[in-house]
């Protein structure tokens, strides 16, 4: 028999330990849905979005955590003078502000343990007041888990997808020329051919930022999306949040995987990668764009990382995560496996499965006219 225990903020932030092996003896994902990163999450925006703590643990008759429901809740008032008690699934603010994106997400249960803890955690959530229920990136096989939790319409709700989205994940075991063999020739030219065309050209380095440390690695990454975006890749927020998780990312078994491109000693691309677990996860880029019309610097920098991560006897997979690129999916040129990504809404409360449905009924520009006036 298992029973649910609401988790306080102090509580929260003593668990860092209970959490790892609960979350390493399940099939969650080792990084997003880690401790340092739901924790560091938490600690940036919570007070600067009003947050309220959802924290759902779920216990055996022995008091061991199999499970864990990571959630939290605003109450928001629309410009329609709609209240609305919204639950996110935490690490996201749908709709609410932008933060960093956590992909991935969903329950962590303990291997065998996946249905009885998500028969545990709908109840307790369903005696909470909440209207709706945001549920973003989670992946396929995590769907599933949730619907047949309780989360259905013959039960009064209401679920009403918003989107899909794609990343590519990278099988690493094996052999680095294999897999470039197995790339298209375009991609095979930008990700590795051109280095030689480099070399010719001067002196080309791809070394880990532990190695040729000469300034803020955040700072550089900032400035190269400056110069191409017109912003930096972190805000204020999202680079507290960033330091903290790097600060705390040995209590997930992970480490930093940073990565220069220098030419003629000149940085002219930086690379964040993070360890954990095996697989290495890309999360974010910056290059100069102007470096040479001939190089996609991007690619290139992809490519040594990639090579880095077959090399690398503990790691098995390399992840390019959700999202597309400046003109097209340049991920899905990699030669990797997709992962697919929903997010999507459970709604409960009357007036707003009313109001959405005047939403799907109607013509695109008259829904998102009607959607924008009321506020949701």
């Amino acid at each position: 028999m298992l029973s649910v225990q609401p988790v306080s903020e102090a509580g929260f932030a003593a668990m860092a330990e209970e959490w790892r092996m609960c979350l390493e003896a399940s099939d969650a994902n080792p990084l997003f849905m880690s401790w340092p990163w739901l924790y560091s999450w938490w600690e940036t925006w919570s007070q600067v979005l009003g947050m309220e703590l959802v924290l759902l643990g779920v216990v055996d008759q022995q008091g061991k955590l199999v499970g864990i429901g990571p959630f939290c809740r605003r109450v928001l008032v629309t410009p329609a003078g709609i209240r609305v008690a919204r639950l996110y699934m935490l690490g996201n603010a749908w709709r609410l502000a932008p933060t960093v994106r956590t992909e991935y997400c969903g329950i962590i249960a303990r291997r065998g343990y996946e249905s009885d803890v998500t028969a545990a955690i709908i109840p307790a959530l369903e005696e909470l007041g909440w209207d709706e229920l945001v549920c973003s990136d989670v992946p396929d096989d995590r769907l599933e888990n949730l619907r047949a939790g309780g989360f259905d319409e013959r039960r009064g709700y209401r679920t009403i997808h918003r989107t899909d989205d794609t990343g590519i994940r990278i099988n690493t075991v094996g052999r680095f020329g294999d897999w470039l063999d197995g790339l298209g020739k375009h991609t095979r030219l930008k990700a590795f051919n051109r280095r030689a065309y480099l070399k010719k050209q001067g002196e080309l380095v791809f070394l880990g930022y532990d190695e040729g440390r000469d300034e803020d690695f955040f700072e550089r990454l900032n400035g190269f999306h400056r110069n191409r975006w017109g912003k930096p890749a972190f805000d204020r927020e999202a680079l507290r949040f960033h330091r903290l998780l790097l600060q705390r990312l040995h209590l997930c078994d992970g480490e930093p995987a940073m990565s220069l491109v220098l030419f003629n000693g000149r940085c002219v691309s930086v690379l964040y990668d993070l360890l954990v677990r095996g697989c290495r996860y890309n999360l974010q880029a910056g290059y100069d764009e102007e470096f040479n019309t001939k190089v996609s610097l991007g690619y290139l920098h992809l490519g040594f990382a990639i090579e880095a991560a077959f090399s690398h006897r503990a790691t098995n997979a390399y992840d390019l995560l959700a999202g597309t690129g400046k003109k097209q999916f340049y991920k899905s040129h990699f030669h990797g496996e997709a992962v697919h990504f929903s997010t999507f809404q459970v709604v409960r409360s009357p007036l707003l499965k009313a109001l959405y449905g005047i939403q799907a009924a109607s013509p695109p520009f008259v829904a998102r006219a009607f959607i924008r006036r009321v506020g949701l």
